[in-house]
Formats: C-alpha cells, sequence, structure tokens
C-alpha cells in the first residue's frame, strides 16, 4: 500500500467522525512556529506520517510499522471555554476512532497508541492548546506504487515469445508510441 493512500484514509475516516471540525493532511511536525505559519482552521486534526519504525517480512511480503499522528488543535470556544479542555475532548474522540480501525485499508489495527499534551506557555498565550495522538501500525509496502501512477518513461515490461528461440523483447512507451528491442 502507498502511504499517501493511508494517509487519505485516515483523513477521510476521521472527517467523516468529526463533522465539526477540520481535518486535514500534514506533511511532517507540527510546532508553534509552523501553526501560526499554516493559520489552521480550528477545532483542527492534522493527519501526518512521522517515520517507519521497523521493516519485517511477512508472507514473503515487506510490512513497515509506520509511525502515525493526528495532531489536535483547539483555540477557546464560542462561549469562553479554556483551549484545553475542547482539546482533550477531541484527542478523546480522536482515541475513541483509533480503536482497532484499519481506516478501510488492508492494514493492521493501530497498536502503541499515545496522546500527548503539547502545551507552552506561547500557545496559552495565543488561547490555543496542541495534543499529538500517535501510534503504529504495520503496512504492506509490496507493490505500493501503481502503474498508472507512474510516467510513461518508467514502465517497462519483459515478454518471452512463446514459440521459436528465446527472445526478451522490452517495451518502453513514449511519445512517439512503444518502441520495442530484442535482445
Amino acid at each position: 500500500m502507498n502511504p499517501v493512500h493511508l494517509r487519505k484514509a485516515i483523513v477521510a475516516d476521521l472527517a467523516a467522525r468529526l463533522p465539526a471540525v477540520s481535518v486535514q493532511p500534514l506533511g511532517g511536525r507540527l510546532d508553534e512556529a509552523e501553526l501560526k505559519r499554516l493559520a489552521v482552521k480550528i477545532p483542527a486534526v492534522l493527519v501526518a506520517l512521522m517515520g517507519v519504525d521497523g521493516l519485517e517480512s511477512k508472507g514473503g511480503a515487506p510490512h513497515a510499522t509506520f509511525s502515525l499522528a493526528a495532531v489536535v488543535v483547539c483555540g477557546t470556544g464560542k462561549k469562553g471555554e479554556p483551549a484545553d479542555e475542547g482539546a482533550l475532548a477531541l484527542a478523546g474522540a480522536v482515541l475513541e476512532a483509533l480503536e482497532g480501525n484499519r481506516f478501510g485499508c488492508d492494514v493492521g489495527a493501530p497498536a502503541s497508541v499515545r496522546a500527548e499534551n503539547l502545551y507552552s506557555g506561547e500557545l496559552d498565550a495565543g488561547h490555543s492548546a496542541l495534543w499529538a495522538v500517535t501510534w503504529n501500525q504495520a503496512v504492506d509496502v509490496s507493490n505500493n506504487i501503481q502503474k498508472p501512477e507512474l510516467d510513461d518513461f518508467l514502465r517497462c515490461y519483459v515478454r518471452e515469445a512463446g514459440d521459436g528461440p528465446v527472445t526478451q523483447q522490452i517495451h518502453l512507451p513514449g511519445p512517439q508510441g512503444p518502441e520495442t528491442e530484442t535482445a
């Protein structure tokens, strides 16, 4: 499975479960400076693939253990509720959504789930609160790039002729059509 597809599936699942929340993909770590730069619509949940923590073969296929994060961002509520209370409630909703969730993909269930308060005085002064919900998920990473996703110049295949001498034909599609080279 392509990691991009897994992140999209997680974003779609959380967005469906949390319709009043802005759920978006995130390219990496979120800190105070990045939060200000992004000007995130809050409340928000930002989903990121943080890294890979291990690779093992299962049934002959490589399975990577992805480290994922859902960063919860909240501000002061409409009726003046403290930002940390909203962040706690939203972090709890994300935790509930993770329980056994494979997000419609052929992946393992979330494991090593944690939630961490990213409080800082600077954030509090801006009336914002951050929590990071992190987990690991095992993913079969074989065949993670599908043919339509590759540019023509990257696609090639080898075909042996069924009769006669053994030959290999390599077809490289290009702008003028397939070119064939026989070895």
